[in-house]
C-alpha cells in the first residue's frame, strides 16, 4: 500500500513536471505569431489565386422543376441548383477536363398527398473530358424537413445538359429536370 502512495506521488509530480514545461516550449513571443500569421496569409492567397494549375470556378444559377414519384407519396421538386465548372489541364496528356460541381441544396420538394416539405442535401460532384456539350445525370437523396434522413431517404434522379465555352469552361443555355429514380 505504502509503495502504490509513493509511486501516485511521483506520476502526479512528472506529470505536473512536463505539462509546465511543455507549455514553456510552446510558448511563442507575439513576433512569431505575426511572422506566422504574415506567411499563413501570404500562402492562402496563393492557393486561391487563378494559376495554370487551378482555375476559377464558373457558377451559374439553374431553374429545375420535377416529380418524383413513388410511395408514401408523389413529390414535387422546384427551385434552383448552383452548377459550377472549371477547367482542369491535364499536364500529362494535354487535354483538359472539366469539373462538374452540381449543388441541388437550393431545391426543395412538396409532398402530393401531405403537402409536407422535402429537402435534397449535398453537391454532386463529376469529372469528363472537355467538349462542347454536356448532358450530366446524377441521383440525389431527399427527406422530409426536419428529420436527419436515415429512415426515411428516397432518391430521385436529375439531369442536365448545357453548353460549355472551351477557353473558360463557363456554361451557356443550362436546363435540368427532376425525375424519378430508376434505383
Amino acid at each position: 500500500m505504502n509503495i502504490r502512495k509513493t509511486w501516485l506521488k511521483g506520476g502526479v509530480l512528472a506529470t505536473a513536471t512536463a505539462v509546465a514545461g511543455g507549455a514553456l516550449w510552446m510558448k511563442e513571443t507575439t513576433a512569431q505569431v505575426e511572422a506566422t500569421a504574415a506567411t499563413s496569409a501570404v500562402q492562402d492567397a496563393a492557393a486561391l489565386a487563378p494559376s495554370a494549375v487551378r482555375r476559377p470556378w464558373n457558377a451559374t444559377l439553374v431553374p429545375v422543376s420535377g416529380v418524383v414519384t413513388g410511395s408514401p407519396e408523389s413529390v414535387t421538386f422546384s427551385g434552383r441548383a448552383r452548377v459550377g465548372t472549371r477547367l482542369a489541364p491535364d499536364p500529362d496528356f494535354g487535354s483538359p477536363s472539366l469539373v462538374v460541381a452540381i449543388d441541388l441544396t437550393g431545391i426543395s420538394g412538396v409532398g402530393s398527398s401531405t403537402g409536407a416539405t422535402y429537402v435534397v442535401s449535398g453537391p454532386e460532384i463529376v469529372q469528363r473530358r472537355l467538349a462542347p456539350s454536356y448532358t450530366v445525370d446524377l441521383t440525389f437523396p431527399f427527406y422530409k424537413s426536419g428529420t436527419d434522413g436515415t429512415t426515411d431517404a428516397r432518391s430521385g434522379a436529375a439531369t442536365f445538359s448545357f453548353t460549355v465555352d472551351g477557353a473558360t469552361g463557363a456554361i451557356s443555355s443550362p436546363q435540368g429536370i427532376i425525375v424519378s429514380s430508376t434505383l
